[in-house]
């Protein structure tokens, strides 16, 4: 048994980071007790008894704050301390938010931070000595890649390749990141140290159906999630700032994007929690606005990419028999606006079905999809930049359906296999308001 001078000497440290091991896995800690016991032998003395009304799976709220105030166990305290080590959650979790608004960036401020910062700073999981972001090289080579990758962003003219190339950047990271992340727990693995094998046993294991998840894949998982729902909204972002005609905004967006990637580091480097607070917070906004500008992107990406597609891969203009890509300008029936649907004939009138069938605009809706009862054919109305559908409803409601110029060699085929009519305007004030119809919006 521990002594009590022993136990009086503990740190607070220990206490809470070995209540928190109690709170998440105190079931199979209680499991744990048992083993311990035999383990030892004939030597039962230098363990605690269990108490009888404790089952082995049975966690009390009461539990907690009786174990605290009792002995601990040595192995307990090492499990715990080595388990809190080997997660260091603050540590990959707080800088995931610049990593997202600037990638290239991002990863040559925490090479700089490991190599040149002070000792409280590369105490970290991330940024420590024996880390791989502690290599001059690497640093060079992210801070030129940083450099290459934002000068196109301050053009107009430039900036749709580096917008194709920003997706390409953010997986790069991704990948980069949680290679470190697996090197890292590997490494810490190959130590054999007896700490780091009670943090094994007491890292906990989550159970679905078949399928088991430690709490580093867990890790894994938030950290690529986290990078994906930020830089998607800030490429959203983007994307409206280089369709905007002011020339200058491009170059401010770039400026105050690369300042606050790096008052996100510099909070980072501080105090890593505070860093993961705020990485929650953007990640919580972003979420929140991840569906929306998800479907706006796929809108002004299909419409502005899929000409030129077309004259490259002529085969990429053939109609699809199941119908035609459209975008619903508006709410139409369980749709919301800028929906990606598919337009066809039905037997019952005008068939809106999800694009593809496992977009979350299906879920729930089965494969029926939504119909438009109109009394006379949607009317096709071309334009300079996007193609329109007019749909009147029985009800008199009209409903805009926007279509890119994919299929303009083989549009005759798309009005027989969908029903539509073309239309042509001959006075002039009809004329002058299709190109407004037609235009590329920011909403």
């Amino acid at each position: 048994m521990i002594e009590k001078s022993e136990g009086n000497k503990m740190s607070w440290i220990a206490k809470v980071t070995l209540a928190v091991v109690l709170i998440i896995g105190l079931g199979v800690q209680a499991t744990g007790q048992n083993d311990r016991a035999e383990v030892i032998g004939d030597d039962t003395s230098q363990v605690d008894p269990v108490p009888a009304a404790r089952t082995p799976s049975a966690v009390d709220a009461e539990d907690v704050p009786k174990a605290l105030e009792g002995e601990f166990d040595t192995r307990d305290i090492a499990a715990a301390t080595a388990w809190a080590d080997q997660l260091h959650l603050a540590d990959w979790l707080g800088p995931l938010a610049p990593l997202a608004l600037s990638p290239f960036f991002g990863v040559a401020c925490l090479s700089g931070l490991s190599l040149w910062g002070p000792d409280w700073i590369t105490d970290n999981a991330l940024l420590g000595s024996s880390g791989p972001l502690r290599s001059v090289p690497l640093f060079a080579v992210f801070s030129a890649l940083a450099v290459l990758t934002s000068i196109p962003r301050l053009s107009k003219v430039s900036k749709p390749f580096a917008q194709a190339m920003d997706q390409l950047e953010a997986y790069s990271v991704i990948v980069i990141l949680l290679a470190i992340k697996i090197t890292a727990s590997m490494t810490a693995e190959s130590v054999g140290t007896d700490e780091a094998q009670l943090a094994a046993e007491a890292m906990p294991v989550y159970t679905a159906g078949i399928f088991s998840f430690t709490a580093n894949a867990l890790l894994l998982v938030a950290m690529t999630v986290n990078m994906l729902v930020i830089n998607s909204v800030k490429f959203f972002f983007e994307f409206l700032v280089w369709l905007t005609p002011f020339p200058t905004v491009d170059a401010i967006f770039e400026v105050c994007n690369k300042s606050l990637c790096a008052a996100l580091m510099a909070v980072y480097a501080l105090s890593p929690t505070l860093a993961t607070v705020f990485n929650f917070a953007i990640l919580f906004v972003a979420a929140l606005i991840f569906r929306w500008a998800a479907r706006r992107v796929k809108f002004y990406r299909t419409m502005l990419l899929d000409p030129v597609l077309a004259r490259i891969w002529p085969g990429f203009a053939t109609p699809d028999p199941r119908g035609v890509i459209v975008f619903a300008q508006s709410a139409v029936g369980p749709y919301p606006a800028k929906s990606c649907l598919r337009l066809r004939r039905g037997d019952e009138g005008w068939l809106l079905t999800p694009a593809t069938p496992w977009s979350p605009l299906s879920w729930g809706l089965g494969g029926d999809g939504h119909v438009l009862q109109c009394g006379t054919s949607p009317r096709l109305v071309r334009g300079w930049l996007t193609h329109s559908i007019h749909a009147e409803a029985d009800d008199d409601t009209v409903v805009l359906l926007k279509v890119s110029r994919r299929h303009d060699m083989h549009m005759t085929i798309v009005l027989e296999q969908c029903g539509l009519i073309e239309h042509t305007e001959t006075n002039e004030s009809s004329a002058d308001a299709a190109p407004r119809d037609n235009a590329i919006e920011f909403a």
